[in-house]
């Protein structure tokens, strides 16, 4: 007898919870709820916590680099000019409860918690490598230092906003000179 959700089905049910409740709240029962399925189904395709965890970073990341290709173009660009065209992208509605579950990940890694210390770093680290061949600059190690600086920026910048609200972010990013 074969199961009645496939893997995407089942991780698209973990995406959702995870964008309406955080990462601490994505469980296989929760999945398993969701799907009106047995948490040992979940267990079948995603083994452990981890893998789930994952999986729904993974989909979350690719979504945003889907937006961030069509938005930068295909040429290298300055610092300036790529986060002029990040930030429209970067403070959607959805964009905003990605990056919800990107720092709740991040906060999690800054206090030491497993498995999100390692999945930051590499959330991080594949930021920057993504970035870097999209930067303008004279050598790999220059882009790559400037990736690492366009991260830092809009990272920052991102942070407010989810602290401080959308208004302080905003005020932010024009003072950086890329919102109107």
């Amino acid at each position: 007898m074969g199961y009645r959700h496939s893997a995407e089905e089942i991780l698209e049910a973990a995406v959702a919870i995870a964008l309406e409740s955080g990462f601490a709240a994505l469980t296989f029962s929760r999945v398993g709820k969701r799907l009106e399925i047995s948490d040992r189904t979940v267990v079948y395709y995603f083994p452990t916590k981890l893998d789930l965890i994952n999986a729904v970073a993974g989909a979350l990341v690719a979504d945003m680099v889907n937006l961030l290709e069509d938005a930068f173009g295909s040429k290298p660009l300055s610092q300036k000019d790529l986060m002029k065209r990040a930030w429209p992208v970067l403070t959607t509605a959805s964009a905003d409860r990605v990056f919800a579950l990107y720092f709740e990940i991040v906060g999690l890694a800054s206090s030491g918690r497993a498995p999100y210390d390692e999945l930051a770093a590499v959330l991080v680290a594949g930021w920057v490598d993504w970035l870097a061949p999209r930067m303008l600059g004279s050598s790999a190690d220059v882009r790559r230092r400037r990736a690492l600086a366009t991260v830092a920026h809009i990272d920052g910048l991102l942070l407010l906003r989810h602290v401080l609200g959308a208004a302080q972010g905003e005020a932010a990013a024009r003072e950086h000179g890329i919102s109107t």
